[in-house]
């Protein structure tokens, strides 16, 4: 009898973890409550690493899922991004740029390389065309608080 209440409650207990995780971290929460369109506490998180970083050589060499452009007017930029349709915590990008500004923006991030292929598809190759991008237009900037 100790041995079933103890594998009835093992059982629980692994399905509702299994459950929650399916639910919050998986495409299947996207599915269920929609795509991710933006996460503040993943925006502070890489704020926080991004913001002592003192150019993209380090940023890249520190975090493998960083990506960075330099553009031919000596201006610069690297950052992460967490895709809307892994789970619905995603939808965030986070960059920091040669002036210094670490910003967060919220949308629709559609797949795991898309700040890479929107640094690389931008019209204009600088950090206002980056900014302006296209790509970017349903984006709204998060303010950190």
């Amino acid at each position: 009898m100790r041995r079933r209440v103890l594998l009835a409650t093992l059982t629980a207990g692994v399905l509702a973890g299994v459950s929650a995780y399916m639910l919050t971290c998986t495409f299947f929460s996207a599915w269920v409550f929609g795509y991710g369109q933006g996460d503040a506490g993943y925006a502070q998180k890489w704020r926080e690493r991004l913001e002592p970083l003192a150019d993209p050589e380090e940023a890249c060499g520190r975090y493998p899922e960083v990506v960075a452009e330099k553009f031919e007017n000596g201006e610069w930029i690297f950052g992460v991004c967490d895709d809307s349709h892994r789970s619905h915590w995603g939808g965030t990008i986070v960059v920091k740029d040669s002036r210094g500004q670490v910003r967060a923006l919220f949308g629709h991030v559609c797949g795991p390389s898309f700040l890479k292929a929107v640094l690389k598809m931008q019209d204009e190759k600088s950090l206002q065309g980056f900014y302006s991008s296209r790509y970017l237009h349903s984006f709204h900037e998060y303010a950190f608080q």
